[in-house]
């Protein structure tokens, strides 16, 4: 399979990348992007008070139609948006694992940072915890059970992807 693992600097890579690795020893062929943003659109956007990573969805967007992935597999909720953007226009599954820290300072913190969780968590085919902590923190602030698949358990995203390719088909 062909998969698009994408994450942004607020979520960090470390989970992508390990995922990426696992997948390539399993045979598949993973690809991490992470478009970066645009210097000063971003800055007046977090000067108006907007989540982090806007300006990099577009470009994310366009990486996702253009490299034939059967999978978009988003570590933020800016890389869910463009997962989710890419399934509107090409179709193929939008999976997200939940990497970043969620906390009522996280979550009321910044405009559009609410309703790109919630677009992420309500949107997508597969919603995963990348740890205990992670899952904890869905159940927490959003009353959700999700399941953990640790990042280098290829394995378990495999079947994971395949039973979403599978429902799509």
């Amino acid at each position: 399979m062909r998969i698009a693992l994408l994450y942004d600097d607020s979520a960090g890579g470390r989970p992508a990348h390990e995922l990426a690795d696992a997948l390539r020893d399993a045979g598949h062929d993973p690809h991490v992007l992470s478009p970066r943003a645009a210097g000063p659109a971003e800055a007046l956007l977090r000067r108006r008070g907007f989540a982090g990573a806007l300006t990099p969805v577009p470009s994310a967007v366009v990486t996702l139609l253009r490299g034939g992935f059967d999978v978009a597999h988003a570590f933020s909720t800016s890389g869910a948006l463009a997962a989710l953007t890419s399934r509107r226009l090409r179709g193929g599954p939008a999976v997200f694992t939940c990497a970043e820290p969620l906390g009522r300072d996280r979550l009321a913190d910044r405009r559009l940072t609410l309703w790109m969780l919630r677009r992420a968590v309500e949107d997508t085919d597969a919603l995963v915890a990348a740890s205990e902590e992670s899952r904890a923190e869905l159940a927490r602030w959003l009353a959700l059970d999700v399941p953990v698949i640790e990042p280098h358990d290829a394995g378990g995203y495999e079947r994971l992807y395949r039973e979403l390719l599978t429902r799509r088909a």
